[in-house]
């Protein structure tokens, strides 16, 4: 498995953590009922415009009928998931949650601006992050139970991917992104003749996203597929500061400054293998929406929908 694709799993994992976190919306506003308006009918009114009221009801039945299935399933999954990790004596750690938030913020320049993006495009607090992962952290654990991983087989996968635990350098990235080559030229000696680059960017950068941050980019790994691997290795030899270019991009040319360059360490050796175990052991378990399903069943999860709402 790829590091993209080992990425993207985890994107669909938090986006899993949305749907519950549609579950939390719902129970908060449920008890949210003293002291608030209502409409002609009693009930609780959250929204209005040109004139028209949208109560708590209204709301809720929206949320239901687009999410309800989903909601409902992931809280009986953590139930179900929680009940069999106890029979199992599978228990996960604060420093494991640690861990693994670690690895989900590279790339991001630190767990706060992981903590930070995860609230402004999935509406998650650092709380529910941290209850997210230890779920996810838990039902991999209780998917993989009774799998045997040998020594010889993580040396087998060690010794086929060499660079798979080698520390990514994350660069400090900022950009000026003009038209045309000789764009860039200028741009080049303008710079070199002491003009300041955030300044630049924000007079001629035709890339909106970073232009308005002064060309800022962001934190990006070394390996990036999304960018020209030309352009990367260049910035990775850089030091704080420097600019280099032009380079081609998607829909122009570029010219970069480093604003930092950072290598994590090297995990140690125990730290790897129990690493290697661990996924080895995930690629031999059932998909974990299966683990899911079976302990749902083992649990005897019943679902009564219309009985819940009437009462």
């Amino acid at each position: 498995m790829t590091r993209q694709e080992r990425a993207l799993r985890k994107a669909v994992l938090v986006l899993a953590g949305f749907i519950l976190l549609l579950a939390v919306i719902l129970l908060r506003e449920w008890r949210k009922e003293q002291g608030t308006e209502r409409d002609d009918e009693g009930e609780k009114t959250i929204a209005k415009v040109a004139g028209q009221s949208i109560s708590l009801r209204q709301w809720q039945d929206e949320l239901q009928k687009k999410h309800g299935d989903e909601v409902l399933l992931a809280m009986l999954n953590r139930i179900a998931v929680g009940a069999e990790a106890k029979r199992l004596g599978i228990s996960i750690s604060d420093q494991e949650v640690d861990r693994e938030l670690e690895t989900a913020a590279s790339g991001y320049g630190s767990k706060e601006q992981y903590y930070a993006q995860m609230e402004s495009e999935l509406g998650l607090t650092k709380e529910e992050v941290q209850e997210e992962t230890a779920y996810r952290l838990t039902l991999q654990a209780v998917a993989t139970a009774g799998i045997v991983i040998t020594d010889k087989e993580i040396d087998e996968y060690t010794r086929q991917n060499p660079d798979r635990f080698r520390p990514v350098k994350e660069i400090g990235l900022s950009i000026i992104k003009v038209h045309t080559y000789m764009e860039a030229e200028r741009a080049l000696d303008r710079i070199e003749s002491g003009e300041d680059f955030a300044a630049l960017a924000q007079e001629i950068s035709i890339d909106e996203d970073s232009r308005i941050h002064g060309g800022r980019v962001g934190t990006v790994e070394e390996n990036d597929p999304f960018w020209p691997q030309e352009l990367l290795k260049a910035a990775a030899g850089l030091s704080p500061g420097d600019v280099a270019g032009p380079f081609q991009v998607e829909g122009g040319y570029a010219v970069i400054q480093t604003d930092r360059v950072t290598a994590p360490p090297m995990p140690d050796d125990r730290e790897i293998r129990d690493q290697v175990r661990q996924e080895l052991a995930l690629e031999q378990a059932p998909p974990l929406q299966q683990v899911e399903d079976n302990l749902r069943t083992k649990y005897g999860a019943a679902i009564d929908v219309d009985k819940g709402l009437q009462d």
